[in-house]
């Protein structure tokens, strides 16, 4: 198993994967870790898990929940699962590493 990945062979994996965008480096028990390069738009849905964004490259506009700010390189995004989220207006070389943790299930009620 990988201890390292780098954000050549992450973007590498994105855009090899089915849809083009979202490539996974790491899945072990309750962690995903992946590389998230959109192009154009931003079409994912609510996630059953937490989610974090590491902003790699880029900037970009973070929808999370009606409302909205700026992002870019550097930020630290976090997610509750269930939560509607969407990066727009992002520029182009636009990428964030994607790390997927917890149990499933949406817990914003408890």
């Amino acid at each position: 198993m990988a201890s390292r990945f780098t954000a050549d062979e992450a973007l590498a994996a994105a855009r090899t994967a089915s849809d083009g965008i979202y490539g996974v480096v790491l899945n072990r028990r309750t962690l995903e870790i992946g590389y998230y390069a959109p192009v154009g738009s931003d079409k994912q849905t609510p996630h059953a898990q937490d989610e974090i964004y590491i902003l790699h490259s880029g900037r970009a506009h973070f929808d999370l929940d009606g409302e909205t700010q700026p992002c870019a390189a550097g930020d630290v995004i976090f997610v509750p699962a269930g939560v509607p989220h969407r990066f727009r207006d992002f520029s182009e070389g636009f990428g964030a590493w994607v790390v997927f943790f917890g149990p499933d299930g949406d817990d914003r009620d408890r």
